[in-house]
Parts: structure tokens; C-alpha cells; sequence
């Protein structure tokens, strides 16, 4: 919908963001009174009338200096001046984010006031890349972002797209890779789906269009990589070592699969090279000009669930940890299902991914018992290396809805999935990619 009518003049935005900025000035004025009527009555200000005693120089005593109220107001003064100064670009940044912010209700969230830790899944789709259409796709590349204000610290977590998990639908249970689940009920379910396979909170998310990557590296001026082994990609020869790629040429390194020995997990590591640069390149400018270029770039190309009223207390508190970023990477086990190359998720990766991911956020450890878990301890033969055949439990069809008795328990032989291993990829629903052919990534 258009809000040309109801969308808020400069005018009126400079005076509401002017306005907060003098309500946080009283409320921190009333801390401060109410600090100092706490404090034990020699630790007090002296008054300007009070009795001053006599000091001996020879027993000078150091004090901790406290500013004059007089010098904070003035500092206050020219920070509301800058601020003021600011506002057309946060003018722009407002226009520009509500096409990628939901609306808001007026109100803060009490979580980012308090500067606790949050969490935030990105995902990429290749819906629009290489004109595949704007409609549609899987989620080809899963980012699990979490952001520690005291701690300064961000994490990047890989998680596979091949990962095999349980999607209760209205036709009933379906054994599905994690990437098809967008397609199945949206960023909301993809959200679900990892809440329940790593037992952890995920406050946000953002889908973000793989073709965006190239306008957002060239609007930081480009990223800096290390490449582990030389390689040639549509036509352009990536040599080994440090290299300064522009946006077109980011989007190709970050794409390869094949020519990496490590496959997908290889490729992940490369996209978060190119995600930790792109961080870096920003922190090091950091100016609200610099988050108007890359909002100009993603455009319509980025959807995030974060309130747009959130925007500026997300900066406030969070932008310093940027300072530390850090990688890990879920690592799955081969596994083959109905003919289709999987990733199976071990009880032992589960929980350590999990481990890591509430300790970011400040959460004890616990046991992570779900539908992945106890699948994969009722499989027969199963182990990931010299037998990679996945049962499906309660003698459930891949992608097929509804089918099997909903139990968590593998029936039968592992002679039945063989045989259904022979239908014929056309009876496989519409949300299904199969990873062969869908070689391509957000990043």
C-alpha cells in the first residue's frame, strides 16, 4: 500500500525525532538526581552555600572528578545539534525502510532497549537471480545471526540448506529438506523449523533476494577476501590468496560450489567472507550516509520482520559489535533418501550448535530432543560414512504429506525405502529443488 498521504512530512519527523532526544535528556537528568540522592551523604556534591573546610596541601586527597551539570547540558546541547543536522538522512532512511520494515506500533522493544542480546535469521533466495522470476524459490542459503551488545561480539552460523527435517502441514507430517520449508509456509516457517531443530530463540528474520548481493558490495566500495585455492568462475579467474572484488565479481566467488573440495560447506565459508567484509567495510565508515547507500541498494530486495520503529535503538546499541565477528558452520553427514542427496543433523551437532548459540545469547545449555534427534537414533544401519541409507520413520515417503504413521520410529527394512526410491521425479511436490540442480546461493 501507498502512504504518500499518511507518510509523515520532514517537518513532522524532525520534530518527533527532536522531541525523543529531550525526553531521553530528562530521563537521564532524573537518573542522575536519583543517583545522587542515593549515594551516603559525604559522597554527595557539596553545596555552593555549604561550609568549605580548610585543606592542608600537604594531605591532598584525590577525588574522582564528577562533571558539572552545566557542562553536561552543553554537551547535550551540541549532540542535539548534530542530531538535528542529521535528520535529512534519517529522513531517507525512513522513507527507504518501509519497504523493508514491517510497521511498527509506536513503541520500542523493551529487549533492545535493555541491550540484550538478540538473534536474527537471513535468509537468501534465488528467487531473481539470474531471471529465475520473482515469484517462489527455496531458501538456498541459511545464516543464523546472533548479536551479544556486552560482549561486542556477533556469530554467523552456516546451517545447510540439504538438512533433513519434519514440517507438520494441515495434510500432516512431510520429510523435507530445511531449504524447502519457505516455499512450504514462508520466512515464518523457516523460522520455526530452525527454532525446533536447534532448541534456540530466534528473534527476527530477513530474506534477502541473492541478486542484491552485488549492488550492496558496490555500495561499500567493494569487499576484501582470502581465497583458499585458485579457481575459474563465469569467466573469471579467482586467484589464490588475498583479492579486492567488486560487486559482480563477489556475487561469483560467493556462488561456486562444485570446483570446492568441501561442496556447500566450502561455499558457506565464502559467502561469510564476503557477509564479514561487507560488516567490516561499514563499521569502519559508519556514518548514517553510509546506511542510506546500502538501503538504496537492496531496494525491494530485502523483507524483514524487524519493526521499523526499532531501527535507530538497533544501531544505537548494537552497531559496536561490530567490532568482533565470528564464524561456525553446522555440519551435517551424508545421507541418501528416495534417491535424493540429504544432510542428516546428529543429536552430538545439533547440541553443539545449540551449545554455542545459546551461550552467544546469554542462555544455559540444554538437551535438544526433537523430531531429528530421535529419527536419526532409531535408524538400523545408518551411519553417515560407510552406509549413508536414511530411513524415513513411521514408513513415511519423502515430500509426501500426511504420509507414514506421524511416529518418530523407523518400521520395516531399509528394502522399502529402496523401492521407494524408484518413483520418478515428477511425483515429487512443487517445493522441491533438488540440490543437484540448484547449484546457486544468496550470497
Amino acid at each position: 500500500m501507498d502512504n504518500n498521504n499518511n507518510r509523515e512530512s520532514r517537518e513532522e519527523y524532525r520534530k518527533r525525532m527532536e522531541e525523543r532526544i529531550r525526553k531521553q535528556v530528562n530521563e537521564n537528568r532524573q537518573q542522575e538526581e536519583a543517583e545522587e540522592q542515593a549515594q551516603p551523604r559525604h559522597f554527595r556534591p557539596r553545596r555552593n552555600d555549604a561550609p568549605q573546610p580548610k585543606r592542608d596541601p600537604e594531605r591532598l586527597v584525590k577525588h574522582h572528578y564528577q562533571m558539572p551539570r552545566w557542562m553536561k547540558a552543553l554537551i547535550w546541547f551540541l549532540i542535539i545539534i548534530v542530531a538535528l543536522g542529521g535528520f535529512y538522512e534519517y529522513h531517507k532512511i525512513h522513507s527507504a525502510t518501509n519497504k523493508i520494515f514491517t510497521n511498527g506500533n509506536g513503541q520500542i522493544s523493551k529487549k533492545l532497549q535493555k541491550g540484550e542480546p538478540v538473534s536474527v535469521l537471513a535468509m537468501g533466495t534465488d528467487v531473481g537471480a539470474l531471471n529465475r522470476g520473482n515469484k517462489g524459490g527455496n531458501t538456498d542459503s541459511m545464516e543464523l545471526f546472533t548479536i551479544n551488545p556486552k560482549k561486542k561480539t556477533i556469530t554467523m552460523t552456516s546451517i545447510p540448506r540439504d538438512i533433513l527435517v519434519r514440517v507438520n502441514t494441515k495434510e500432516g507430517p512431510d520429510y523435507v529438506k530445511l531449504n524447502a520449508a519457505y516455499a512450504i509456509g514462508g520466512p515464518k516457517q523457516s523460522v520455526k523449523q530452525v527454532k525446533e531443530l536447534l532448541g534456540v530463540p530466534i528473534d527476527y528474520y530477513a530474506v534477502i533476494n541473492m541478486g542484491v548481493l552485488e549492488k550492496v558490495v558496490n555500495s561499500v566500495g567493494g569487499v576484501t577476501v582470502d581465497n583458499p585455492f585458485a579457481f575459474t568462475y563465469e569467466g573469471h579467474h579467482f586467484k589464490k590468496g588475498k583479492q579486492h572484488l567488486n560487486g559482480a565479481n563477489a556475487l561469483k566467488y560467493s556462488r561456486m560450489r562444485y570446483q570446492d573440495p568441501n561442496n556447500d560447506y566450502g561455499r558457506q565459508k565464502r559467502q561469510q567472507q564476503i557477509l564479514t567484509s561487507v560488516i567490516e567495510q561499514f563499521k569502519n565508515s559508519g556514518s548514517i550516509s553510509a546506511a542510506n547507500k546500502i538501503l538504496d541498494a537492496v531496494g525491494d530486495g530485502v523483507k524483514t520482520n524487524i519493526p521499523i520503529d526499532d531501527i535507530a535503538t538497533l544501531y544505537g546499541n548494537y552497531h559496536g559489535a561490530m567490532a568482533n565477528v565470528k564464524t561456525y558452520h553446522f555440519q551435517g553427514q551424508d545421507a541418501t533418501i528416495d534417491g535424493v542427496s540429504f544432510q542428516i543433523a546428529s543429536p552430538k551437532e545439533i547440541n553443539r550448535v545449540s551449545k554455542l548459540v545459546r551461550k552467544q545469547l546469554g542462555l544455559k545449555p540444554k538437551k535438544i530432543v526433537n523430531h531429528e534427534t530421535k529419527m536419526y537414533k532409531s535408524q538400523p544401519n545408518y551411519d553417515g560414512y560407510n552406509n549413508t541409507n536414511f530411513i524415513l520413520p513411521g514408513g513415511a515417503s519423502y515430500n509426501t504429506p500426511g504420509s507414514g504413521n506421524g511416529s518418530d520410529k523407523v518400521i520395516g527394512s531399509s528394502s522399502s525405502s529402496s523401492r521407494r526410491s524408484s518413483r520418478s521425479s515428477s511425483s515429487r511436490s512443487i517445493y522441491e529443488t533438488p540440490s543437484e540442480t540448484s547449484g546457486y546461493s544468496l550470497y
